[in-house]
């Protein structure tokens, strides 16, 4: 028989994960009647605490935690994460708890790190991005009962989400570039299993059939200037080249643009190219890139308050990002 987890524990108790997992934890944030109770029906489905469980005392670490499973010189660069955090931090230091960030190579590195600094007791939650298809984090984090809060989908654990919008980002680049007369669309993407290039990549392709426009897919090894030049290189290289390109962030277009402006193309004129996000090196390139806006330091604004909320034993709720809006430059302004 499986361990039972603790949204199976919380769907018979008829409470949120969260208070699971403060019961199960000896964590204040449910009354004493409700702890008994969660405990009860726990017991009653043959739940135990793992070794992990063990180790945590009821005090508070006064600390939350972000790993990243990314390049770190694609972290350096991208201002999503920069401002993600900076979000972060300001609400966090409101409520006197410290944000505690790192790098790692990949994600199961990062579940590894997540369960680590669980077990030691160096963090009473995390928030957790770039959601995966078959995502091994959540239920990792949900099994040990880490409270966390999930940036970029609805969590499938019923823990606090703030979501986004990738469809309606892809479908403002895609109708500013169809009003521009492009009929073949590139979009560049890293080769991971991220659900928002997934949920962009399927919203391109049912866009580009209902618009009848030609739709190209390049996957760049990963997210750094070097593989964005990669992608583009061999794109325009093709016999059939696009005359749009999308890439995934900003990093991937800097390579982008530098590529093809040394194979020949006039930027803006003959090839358009848009970053899905924006950022000043889109506004310093030579020409200025068009890139979707949106308000990452709000966003860690949000999951920051939802942990706080989560932590102080109030129920789990989502939120929903602010609306990006396309900022249109000279890099996809020109063509007609």
């Amino acid at each position: 028989m499986e361990r039972p987890t603790i949204r199976d524990i919380a769907n018979v108790a008829g409470v949120s994960p969260s208070a699971v997992s403060f019961a199960l934890n000896g964590r204040p944030g449910v009354s004493e009647n409700t702890r008994q109770r969660i405990l009860a029906v726990a017991n009653d489905m043959g739940w135990t605490p793992n070794a992990a469980a063990r180790a945590l005392s009821v005090s508070r670490a006064g600390t939350v935690g972000l790993v990243l499973a990314r390049p770190s010189q694609s972290v350096a660069a991208e201002r999503f994460f920069f401002e993600l955090i900076i979000g972060m931090q300001a609400t966090l230091a409101t409520a006197d708890l410290a944000l505690l960030f790192q790098i790692v190579d990949d994600v199961h590195q990062e579940v590894a790190a997540y369960r680590s600094l669980w077990c030691q007791h160096r963090v009473d939650g995390a928030v957790v991005v770039d959601p995966r298809q078959h995502d091994p984090r959540l239920p990792a984090l949900a099994g040990i009962g880490m409270p966390y809060v999930l940036v970029g989908e609805e969590d499938p654990n019923g823990m606090p989400s703030v979501t986004g919008d990738e469809e309606g980002m892809m479908a403002l680049v895609v109708n500013h570039l169809a009003s521009c007369g492009a009929q073949r669309l590139a979009y560049v993407s890293a080769r991971t299993s991220l659900l928002h290039t997934e949920r962009r990549s399927h919203a391109l392709t049912r866009m580009g059939r209902e618009r009848d426009l030609e739709v190209m897919f390049s996957s760049a090894v990963d997210y750094t200037e070097r593989s964005g030049a990669q992608a583009t290189a061999e794109l325009l290289s093709g016999t059939r080249t696009p005359d749009s390109i999308i890439y995934d962030n900003e990093v991937l277009a800097l390579g982008g643009v530098t590529a093809a402006r040394e194979l020949g193309s006039r930027l803006g004129q003959d090839l358009a190219v848009v970053s899905m996000e924006d950022s000043p090196l889109c506004r310093l390139l030579t020409p200025a890139v068009s890139a979707v806006h949106r308000e990452p330091a709000v966003m860690g604004n949000l999951a920051a308050q939802l942990l706080v909320e989560l932590l102080d034993g109030q129920s789990a709720r989502s939120v929903k990002a602010p609306t990006p809006e396309l900022v249109v430059r000279a890099s996809s302004a020109g063509q007609r």
